[in-house]
This record gives structure tokens, sequence and C-alpha cells, in this order.
């Protein structure tokens, strides 16, 4: 009867691992994890995996972190993720292979993010109260209970409620917050307010490059994702290395 059981069992998990490698093998590849700190997953087609490094991530994932959990994911356009604890996305669209409509969805957590070669323009991220476009960008994004706050880190951002309120962010280390109904003005970073680098932690997280102390300044667009001022070039900047 133990026997049996076992066999059951196993049959059971092997049945799951080739559904599993199935999807996968029929998904568009569209980047790989980078670095990853504690449990992360990732779930496509109702069908769920744990996410180890050098993993490839696929259109349409949903990529999920546990608590003290962080990652950074690396796209085929050099387009740069990194999540905190607690994060649900979903790489939705015709994300990093330099496509118009690259779309994030964050409906949870933290995210920071910059984006690669696609045109100016082609990145979104959405949340459950706010669409924020990007030009660009490097950006930071914390959800609340009730609220978004969208921090620049390069480039330039609109912010826009579900409704169609908008504010332009293009001062470095300033921010907005949205609620369904309004997005206030762009403010300096200061003491107390929502930011990626106080909402993560760990090897995948990067420098919090807009802490307290940093003032706002013209954003420049050859910023380095790792936390330092880059050369000419937009977007992510060498991306495909740790950092």
């Amino acid at each position: 009867m133990r026997v049996w059981l076992g066999i059951s069992r196993f049959g059971v998990a092997l049945t799951a691992l080739v559904a599993v490698t199935a999807n996968l093998g029929a998904a568009e590849v569209i980047g790989s994890a980078d670095t990853i700190a504690n449990r992360v997953t990732g779930e496509i087609a109702s069908q769920r995996r744990v996410l180890i490094e050098r993993d490839a991530v696929h259109r349409d994932e949903v990529v999920q972190t546990d608590r003290a959990a962080s990652a950074r994911i690396v796209f085929r356009d050099t387009s740069d993720l990194r999540l905190g604890a607690n994060a649900r996305i979903k790489l939705s669209s015709s994300v990093y292979g330099g496509q118009q409509g690259a779309t994030l969805e964050l409906s949870r957590g933290a995210l920071r993010f910059f984006s690669g070669s696609g045109p100016v323009g082609s990145y979104q991220v959405r949340t459950p109260v706010a669409t924020i476009g990007l030009r660009g960008t490097g950006i930071g994004i914390v959800i609340t209970a009730t609220r978004t706050y969208v921090t620049l880190l390069n480039g330039a951002a609109e912010v826009c409620t579900r409704g169609g309120r908008c504010a332009l962010l293009s001062q470095r280390c300033s921010y907005v917050s949205v609620d369904r109904a309004s997005v206030t003005e762009p403010q300096p970073v200061q003491a107390g307010v929502p930011s990626f680098g106080s909402r993560c932690s760990g090897p995948a997280c990067g420098e919090d490059v807009c802490g307290v102390s940093a003032s706002p300044s013209p954003s420049p667009m050859g910023y380095d994702p790792a936390g330092g001022t880059g050369g000419a070039s937009g977007g992510v900047g060498g991306a495909g290395g740790k950092r």
C-alpha cells in the first residue's frame, strides 16, 4: 500500500512538472532572473514554479516575492527590474523586445525599474490606482493600502490617475503620490515618504540613490541603475551584469 501511495505521489508530481515545462516552452522568453534573494515564484498559465538565478522569465508571467525576498530581472532589451518584499507583478503586453506598448502591472509591493533600448515612450507601469508613462526613465514605485508613490530616478515620467488627472516628474529625486481621485504636485523626496529603498533589502535591491539627503536636480538621461551618473547614453546602461 505504501509503495503504491509513493508511486502515485511521484506520478502526480511528475505530471505537474511536465505541465509547467510545457507551458514555459510555449511562452515567449523576455528576460532572465539575474539575482534572487529568498523565495520568489513565477506563474504562467496557472502553473507556478520557484525562480532561481538564471531562470528565464516569460511574457504574461506573474512574478511574486515572499516576505524578506527580493529579485532583479534583466530583460532582452536591457530593461532592469528590481522587486522588494511582498511584491506581485505581471510582465504583460509585448514586453522588452523593443516594441511599442511594453507594460508592467504591479498590484502590490515595491519596484525599481530602468527602461532599456526600446523607443522612448514605449514603457508603461500600471498600479491599482495609477498609470505611469516612462520617457527614458528610471523610477521607484511603492504601493500602500490606498496610494501609489512614484519617485523619479532619471528621465521623465507622466503619472496619472485612472481617471486621467496627471502630473509630470522631470526632476531627479522628486516624487508624487496618487490615489483613485487625485495626484499630488511633484515634491522633493523627504523622510517618511515610502520609497523602494525602504521596502527592499538584500543583493537584488541595489543602492538607494534618493535617500532623504538627496536634492531634486535636472534628471540625467545617462543615469546608471546601480546608483551613479553614467555616460551620455540613455536607458539602463549595461544592465546585463550584476551590481
